[in-house]
């Protein structure tokens, strides 16, 4: 049975984690078929982005890693299903919105954070609960280091502390706290006026972005100037 649900409105295309049952926790088959999803997006040019989302109440309770099962082995592969996953969203190279149809915890954190753009429902909750459980946000510190301050992400992570809808916005960790009925309107709303120019030059511009984290100032710059170069060849009659 197949873990993610793939529809679109328009030239929108609409991915939805769909392990309800089980808090839309994320195993390997999803992570792969998430990926693969992904990839197919990024290399079909009617689709113009994408929003990702949850069946049920909530968004994704995290990673499932007794799925994983007890070898080495497996859990190498669990990981390395999740480093797959996060390599293909920063390289979708159109826009990638989350919709947070409720709560964001652990690896579902993460996954939110590697969205250009969240909006959540009021009920949502977000954060790192791992602790509580016996565990360290280890995954997920990759990607939420880069969004919270060092104080903020140990604060959370150690008093396996959720946030609420309301605190993420403050932090700049949400853009909008939306009614349910609202929510993927507005995401899908979002993508279709962010792809209403030069899709080309949209994705250079996403990809430098992505490919510029931790990069020192100087090459980021010498990356820049290759991709503005680009983008004005591209918008040349």
């Amino acid at each position: 049975m197949r873990q993610i649900e793939v529809e679109t409105y328009g030239r929108v295309a609409i991915l939805t984690l769909s392990r309800p049952d089980a808090g839309n926790r994320i195993t390997q088959d999803m992570a792969d078929e998430l990926t693969a999803a992904l990839n197919a997006a990024r290399s079909d040019k009617a689709i113009s982005g994408c929003v990702l989302t949850g069946s049920g109440s909530v968004f994704c309770l995290g990673g499932d890693y007794r799925g994983a099962g007890p070898t080495a082995a497996g859990r190498m592969e669990f990981g390395r299903a999740h480093i797959d996953l996060f390599g293909a969203m920063a390289g979708l190279g159109k826009p990638l919105v989350a919709a947070l149809n409720g709560h964001a915890h652990a690896g579902g954190f993460a996954v939110t954070l590697a969205c250009d753009m969240v909006f959540a429902t009021r009920d949502a909750t977000l954060g790192l609960p791992e602790v509580a459980h016996g565990l360290f946000p280890f995954l997920a510190l990759a990607v939420v280091r880069d969004a919270l301050p060092k104080a903020v992400l140990f604060e959370i992570a150690y008093e396996a502390r959720l946030m609420s809808a309301e605190e993420a916005r403050a932090r700049s960790l949400v853009n909008a706290v939306l009614p349910a009925t609202e929510l993927l309107p507005r995401a899908v709303e979002t993508v279709e006026r962010a792809t209403a120019g030069h899709p080309d030059v949209l994705a250079l511009g996403r990809d430098l972005y992505y490919a510029t984290r931790g990069v020192p100032p100087a090459e980021a710059l010498a990356m820049a100037r290759f991709a503005l170069g680009a983008a004005l060849a591209a918008c040349d009659p």
